[in-house]
């Protein structure tokens, strides 16, 4: 993850095109070859970090001790969510509110298809810099009567407000 994550942090604050295949040129031996792959892995779309790529690009700043610009704390949490949801999909299990990092209060859903009627984790966080990461999480039981299907969890994750962009990651998984 070096590399990309190193194209994520750079990308991070060069959007023009032209400008950032230039500097990557400068400072990787294949650069334009980087930025390549770095799409590829659905890390950057354009110049535009995904969320994947923002939290490749918090990875790479920590790892190296170089400043990553924007509302740190918001960022950190972001990714520790992103993180927590992440591996909750991989392991087909539902996410929990122990993943939550401190601080976070319980909020009403902000996308109404989110029933608190299920199991859910609907949480936010307003951050000093304006900055505000929530998550609404839903566990559900897709069954119809007379069947048994795994539960679906489904998740929408939001780092919004000043802020260079909007950050938005949907994930869906069956639980085991």
């Amino acid at each position: 993850m070096g590399v990309e994550g190193f194209v994520c942090w750079t990308a991070r604050s060069i959007e023009d095109r032209t400008e950032l295949r230039r500097v990557l040129n400068a400072q990787l031996s294949a650069g334009t070859q980087a930025l390549r792959e770095t799409r590829e892995a659905g890390l950057l779309d354009g110049t535009t970090l995904t969320a994947t790529g923002l939290v490749a690009a918090n990875d790479f700043a920590e790892q190296g001790g170089v400043p990553m610009s924007g509302p740190g704390a918001a960022i950190a949490d972001f990714v520790a969510l992103l993180d927590g949801l992440e591996a909750a999909a991989a392991a087909g299990r539902a996410f929990t509110a122990d993943a939550v990092p401190e601080g976070f209060a319980r909020v009403t859903p902000t996308v109404d298809r989110f029933d608190r009627a299920y199991h859910t984790v609907n949480v936010a966080r307003e951050y000093s810099a304006d900055a505000t990461v929530e998550l609404n999480y839903r566990s559900r039981d897709p069954s119809q009567p007379g069947e048994s299907k795994p539960n679906r969890s489904s998740a929408i994750l939001w780092l919004r407000g000043d802020v260079p962009r909007t950050y938005e990651h949907r994930a869906e998984w069956d639980e085991n």
